[in-house]
């Protein structure tokens, strides 16, 4: 690589890891607002199909007021494949298990656990090429990251009530296959976005799947008389816990686009960076507050982003692999 383009490519690759954090900020307030619509008397699986129907709603508006509308009808007619809608279902058990679970054990343990499954298949999909122009290959930086976030999951567990740990390990398990579950779901986004250059027709696509993956669980529940009970807050007060839709719109947009520039592996743990810190943010805000461990496992996700995105000895950075980004071809 040229100094050129290195220079050139440092900024963007910045701006990815900025956006990324941001979108791992938004990861963790929308799961502490799924988690209190959840326990204010929707319950888990109500709580995540409102979040997925306010976050196609919102991509939508954002097609509109972009004029895009005619562009975007066309090329999901002429273009779009079955699993751009289908990746949306990968997002479906991070949202329900975050609505179940945060409640439990908080969001700062909740978000390390689901960030272990992310890293971990991360670099499985960076490895074959998912997501991204070109394969990642597994380099020792990269498998140290993947050990010291790993590490954090641990400590982050053990940092859980002592008085009901089985139901932490559990509900950490399920957070942890969640968000490696998840990794799909960027990965197909960031694919979608390499094809059309649009960050926001993933999130249109892969909402619209989740929504109806979600509305398929809901119609079942109901049936099966599971939904007996539940209800909706409706004090002016709470007006809020409604806004875990649009962040879930803001979170696939940028994921989608960062991911480009990052690989699935970096796009995780650079998200995860912001995850984490507002998460612990937000049990203190919540009361939830936190053990001397749970900043542990924080520092050990924050150090594991910085190792993976720094440049190597070379001087070339790894997410600069992604930069051969092909042209999208004109619509």
């Amino acid at each position: 690589m040229t100094a050129t383009t290195e220079a050139t490519t440092r900024p963007v690759v910045v701006r990815a890891v900025l956006l990324a954090a941001l979108s791992g900020a938004f990861v963790a307030t929308q799961g502490r607002l799924n988690g209190d619509l959840a326990t204010a008397g929707a319950g888990a699986l109500l709580a995540a199909w409102l979040s997925y129907v306010g976050t196609l709603v919102t991509v939508a508006i954002v097609v509109l007021v972009q004029g895009r509308a005619g562009i975007t009808a066309r090329i999901l007619r002429h273009d779009a494949r079955w699993w751009w809608y289908a990746v949306g279902l990968c997002g479906v058990p991070i949202v329900i298990t975050f609505a179940l679970g945060i409640p439990v054990v908080g969001v700062a343990i909740a978000s390390v656990c689901a960030v272990a499954g992310q890293t971990v298949a991360g670099l499985g999909l960076d490895a074959r090429g998912v997501g991204v122009p070109v394969p990642l290959r597994l380099t020792g930086r990269r498998l140290i990251a993947a050990v010291v976030a790993v590490v954090g999951l641990v400590v982050a567990v053990g940092s859980g009530p002592t008085t009901s740990l089985g139901t932490v390990v559990g509900l950490g398990a399920l957070m942890f296959a969640a968000g490696a579950i998840l990794t799909g779901q960027q990965a197909g986004n960031g694919r979608i976005n390499l094809l059309t250059g649009d960050a926001v027709l993933p999130a249109l696509t892969s909402s619209a799947g989740g929504t109806v993956g979600v509305s398929v669980l809901v119609a079942v529940a109901a049936a099966a008389g599971r939904l007996h009970g539940v209800t909706l807050p409706d004090e002016p007060g709470q007006w809020y816990l409604y806004l875990g839709g649009p962040l879930g719109a803001a979170i696939t947009v940028c994921a989608a686009w960062s991911i480009r520039h990052l690989g699935t592996f970096a796009l995780t743990l650079g998200v995860v960076a912001g995850q984490m810190v507002a998460a612990v943010v937000v049990d203190l805000v919540g009361g939830v507050g936190a053990r001397w461990t749970t900043y542990v496992a924080v520092a050990a996700i924050a150090a594991a982003t910085v190792l993976v995105v720094l440049p190597n000895r070379a001087g070339r950075s790894r997410p600069a692999e992604t930069d051969r980004t092909p042209t999208p071809k004109p619509r």
